[in-house]
């Protein structure tokens, strides 16, 4: 009986890690980091539903190198627990293995899916000629989805689904002054009056990227926008609400702002899902110092007695708990990035994608958010740098990169000697919860303008 009780209490354990989520404001060993792409992998524009089968699934554009912006296939990223995120290739695709649909040529721009009546409908845009909307069909929410069709009337990107509560469908899209429309019942064209300019690029700020959810009877129209960082960049995804799905809509405010994540960055796009009973909200940073190359990235969001969204910051944490500092923390994995230094990739022959931070310069900084150091003694710092560097040194900041300085991790000059390095420090002890913010120095002036290091991972530990 003893040993059945221990099994029992060992199931329970396994149980409740690997399929709840962390506790907000707790450390876990079951990290839910962002970005959630595995490494190697870009999905932006991320449209999140939980399907009848309670997995959570990430539809979204798929950006590879060579290409301004997505490409012709599309893959899904799917989870359980919201830790581990399994990709699944093409699930539709307009060219090459997989190619379900006339089109040889066309990019895929931004997507989206639902359930209805036990088939799963896939939205997606093409971005060559007039950016033709279609959908495609699947009886599995991993597809594949066949037998694409372009849908009469519906022209411009970034295709959303709504279903409201009396089982009637809704189709947005479109730049500037989306349009909508109802769909018909078997969810594959447009049905009545087309409605123009649903939001519009003055009052709401609206560039691109609709996406509707609704909540205690308020209808939640998502989408990036322009007031904070000039037309050229629409880094917030704002959002608008009404008491109807079709409008009038009236602007409420900014939920997350992807603005300092990469180089080069010019737009968000993403949206608000329910999930267990919890509400986020998921978006896309850039990567390898350009516009593209986009990762989804996913944050708790929390809702006012009058229905109003708080904005939320950016971290690395994510959807779960701050982070435990005593784990391998993958350096790509900042949230804030100042300067030359980027997000970027290798990949060793026969070996899983690793993403490092790049191009590193002299008073480049980056922010890792959030770090519980309350029951954790630390006492050194320990990271890997990749590749050639100049000597150098890493700061060691809390909070911001004046904040207090806990350690400095020298950097020794390394030409060709191994493919990469360790180095240790030792820190001050620190206690609470903290951002982390490493601030990088050139030793010698000379360099300061040259790239310094490749920073792979850091971590703390105990002497």
């Amino acid at each position: 009986m003893k040993k059945q009780l221990i099994w029992i209490c060992v199931l329970l354990f396994v149980n409740q890690a690997l399929g709840q989520p962390a506790k907000r404001g707790t450390s876990s060993a079951y990290r839910m980091l962002n970005p959630i792409c595995p490494p190697g992998v870009y999905i932006a524009d991320p449209e999140v539903r939980q399907m009848p089968d309670g997995r959570v699934y990430l539809y979204g554009s798929r950006d590879e190198p060579g290409n301004a912006w997505c490409s012709r296939s599309y893959n899904i990223l799917s989870t359980s627990d919201l830790v581990t995120w399994t990709m699944d290739q093409t699930s539709f695709a307009t060219a090459g293995p997989g190619k379900q649909t006339n089109y040889t040529s066309n990019i895929l721009y931004a997507p989206d899916c639902i359930y209805h009546d036990g088939k799963y409908y896939l939205y997606y845009c093409l971005a060559d000629g007039e950016k033709d909307e279609g959908v495609a069909v699947a009886s599995s929410p991993f597809g594949p989805f066949k037998n694409g069709k372009i849908m009469e009337g519906a022209k411009g990107i970034d295709p959303s689904v709504f279903i409201d509560d009396d089982g009637q469908a809704y189709l947005f899209w479109g730049q500037g002054n989306p349009k909508a429309a109802r769909l018909s019942k078997d969810m594959q064209s447009i049905e009545g009056k087309i409605k123009d300019s649903v939001l519009n690029y003055r009052e709401h700020f609206f560039n691109e990227g609709s996406s509707i959810r609704k909540r205690k009877g308020i209808y939640y129209y998502v989408y990036p926008g322009h007031q904070r960082h000039g037309e050229s960049n629409c880094a917030t995804l704002n959002y608008a609400t009404a008491i109807s799905p079709l409008g009038p809509y009236t602007y409420r405010g900014v939920i997350i702002d992807n603005w300092g994540s990469g180089k080069n960055l010019v737009n968000n796009h993403g949206c608000i899902s329910e999930i267990n009973g919890q509400w986020y909200v998921f978006y896309h940073r850039p990567t390898q110092g350009v516009a593209s190359m986009r990762k989804a990235c996913m944050e708790p969001i929390t809702f006012n007695a009058d229905g109003t969204i708080n904005e939320v910051e950016m971290t690395t944490q994510g959807a779960g708990g701050p982070i435990d500092p005593l784990q391998r923390m993958d350096a790509a994995r900042a949230c804030l990035m100042s300067g030359n230094l980027m997000a970027t990739v290798r990949r060793p022959n026969n070996d899983v994608p690793v993403e490092y931070l790049s191009g590193i310069r002299h008073g480049d900084y980056a922010y890792w958010k959030y770090f519980d150091f309350q029951s954790r003694s630390i006492m050194q710092f320990t990271c890997k740098t990749w590749g050639n560097n100049k000597a150098g040194e890493i700061e060691i900041h809390l909070d911001k990169p004046d904040g207090a300085l806990i350690g400095i991790c020298d950097v020794p000059l390394m030409q060709d000697e191994t493919a990469y390095a360790i180095h240790s420090a030792k820190v001050k002890p620190v206690k609470g919860k903290h951002a982390l913010v490493l601030v990088f120095k050139a030793k010698e002036q000379e360099q300061q303008k040259a790239d310094l290091m490749n920073l792979e991972w850091f971590m703390f530990n105990h002497i």
